[in-house]
Order: structure tokens, then sequence, then C-alpha cells
């Protein structure tokens, strides 16, 4: 089964969200860009995808926050 896949990462000064590799959308704040990447993985999952969140932290000051996986509409901690 193909897995939609959503990858929240930081860039320069902006958080990015990509989907499928192909589209991106910029964010001020990795807040923003994980809300956005979690809504839109929960309507994607609403219809019947399965969908997964990655999120990249930035640097080692975030390696000790977990990163946050869905798969169908279940969220689960990767740590």
């Amino acid at each position: 089964m193909h897995t939609d896949r959503f990858v929240v990462f930081k860039f320069q000064d902006e958080w990015l969200v990509t989907y499928a590799d192909r589209e991106q959308s910029a964010f001020a704040t990795r807040q923003d860009a994980e809300r956005s990447a979690f809504d839109a993985a929960d309507t994607l999952a609403s219809h019947g995808h399965a969908v997964s969140v990655l999120i990249i932290p930035d640097g080692a000051s975030d390696a000790s926050k977990p990163c946050l996986s869905i798969v169908g509409s279940e969220k689960k901690s990767l740590n």
C-alpha cells in the first residue's frame, strides 16, 4: 500500500513542509509547520489514505523532543 508522506524540516530561517517530494510550503515556526502537516495528514487519513508525518529536528537542541508519525488516522510516537 502506498503511504502519503509529509516531511517537516528547517531550511535556513524557515520551516518547510513537503508533500510527495514535490509540493512545499514555508512557515515561520516549527509549530505552524507541524500543525499544517498534521491537519493535511488528518484530512487524507479521513479519506482512507495511509499517511505519515516525518519531523526532522533542528539540531541537537531538538534531539530530546519526540517526533510523531501518523499512519491512517492514529498518531504514534517514534521515541
